[in-house]
């Protein structure tokens, strides 16, 4: 099962032999794969992934069985089946400023008159109109307002 981590490993490893072969060839290339392979390799790769993760106060966690993510982490999604990543609490909305809560208003009013005069008294849109020549009237009147 893939974690954060080997995804981690895996991109530095390539990175580092990439950069190697192209700096120093193809024998330098593969003594770092080598390196990079080894326990060695794996324990200074963790240690520099450890580090950076928290100079930038990201976790790195393994969430196939689920868990609770309450500050930035780094992991997987999916990798054990299906999972939910539902946010707990919405964003708050920006308060909207007056001109714009006004020609809202504006609008709605228009859309009020259109529907009086496209529609019957039972709510029914008269013979051969649609929601959308409703829409364009609306649209129409809020101008002339």
């Amino acid at each position: 099962m893939p974690s954060v981590r080997n995804f981690l490993r895996a991109a530095a490893t390539a990175a580092a032999v990439a950069g190697a072969t192209a700096t120093g060839g193809p024998i330098v290339g593969a003594e770092v794969a080598a390196f990079m392979a080894s326990p060695a390799g794996r324990a200074v790769t963790d240690k520099i992934i450890d580090q950076l993760a928290a100079n930038r106060d990201v976790v790195l966690e393994d969430l196939a069985m689920g868990g609770l993510v309450t500050r930035p982490t780094l992991g997987f999604t999916g990798e054990a089946g299906p999972e939910l990543v539902i946010p707990m609490m919405p964003k708050p909305k920006k308060k909207r400023s007056r001109s714009a809560r006004a020609a809202d208003k504006k609008l709605s009013k228009a859309f009020k008159m259109a529907n009086s005069k496209y529609r019957l008294k039972n709510g029914q849109l008269r013979k051969g109109r649609t929601q959308s020549d409703i829409a364009k009237l609306a649209h129409k009147l809020r101008k002339k307002m």
